[in-house]
């Protein structure tokens, strides 16, 4: 099964292809995946103080304000304050509200990149995203969805993992698709690897309930806002996407 893979914010191809080699190597092992790392189109200068979690550039985003110069937030300038609520969702909810800077010109722009990389180096069955990868992954799941619903062509993508992702966006109006208030989701099968420390793990539930529950695989590697790496639970973790490739082909 061939992956497109995609990285984090301020991340890139080449860092998450570091970041991910225990399971690429796990899963290329037998000839179960390959996989497609490419760099987000927007680059990025990462936040103040986050320069050296971070490594050294280059940077890149997918998502990015649409105007550099307002007095709206970067939805990433808040994760130093990120709220904790009753549910997920309403922790999304409080995370989201008003003074968030608009950011429909590069979410969709995103979005047609990953169309563009598709069509030209095709076909891809499965998606990789991590972070702000995984929204844009989960984003572009629903806009195959919808592109399907509206001419009739089928998706590619048959299954996505998620690694500490947070819920995607509505491709009809950009706003956060919350369980608890739209009905859309994602109907194939995903796996959501999450860290029970992760600051974050509030959005990868909010992302896990957008999703399909009975096709939906759930992994804890017990620890933060970081991909799995001990041989053994990337033995455990293989296995999981292996069984969930073969039900997504069956």
């Amino acid at each position: 099964m061939k992956f497109l893979c995609l990285p984090g914010a301020y991340g890139s191809a080449d860092k998450f292809q570091v970041q991910l080699a225990p399971l690429v190597n796990e899963l290329t092992s037998d000839g179960s995946a390959t996989f497609r790392f490419v760099d987000a189109p927007c680059e990025a200068v990462p936040p103040e103080g986050f320069e050296d979690f971070f490594g050294k550039p280059p940077y890149y985003r997918f998502i990015e304000p649409d105007e550099k110069e307002t007095g709206d937030t970067d939805v990433l300038s808040r994760i130093r304050d990120f709220p904790e609520c009753d549910t997920a969702e309403d922790t999304m909810r409080e995370l989201m509200k008003e003074g968030v800077a608009s950011s429909v010109i590069s979410t969709n722009r995103a979005i047609q990149f990953l169309f563009d990389i598709m069509d030209k180096e095709g076909p891809f069955e499965g998606i990789i995203g991590y972070s702000e990868g995984a929204t844009v992954a989960s984003t572009f799941l629903l806009a195959e969805q919808k592109r399907f619903e509206e001419t009739g062509r089928k998706p590619q993508i048959k299954c996505a993992i998620f690694f500490a992702g947070w819920p995607p966006l509505d491709p009809s109006n950009y706003s956060m698709v919350l369980s608890d208030e739209s009905d859309l989701m994602i109907n194939i099968h995903t796996c959501h690897i999450i860290g029970s420390l992760d600051p974050y793990v509030a959005g990868s539930m909010a992302l896990y309930n957008t999703c399909e529950p009975d096709t939906a695989y759930i992994f804890d590697h017990g620890k933060g806002h970081t991909l799995p790496r001990e041989k053994g639970v990337i033995k455990e973790l293989g296995d999981v996407i292996r069984t969930m490739m073969a039900e997504a082909s069956a």
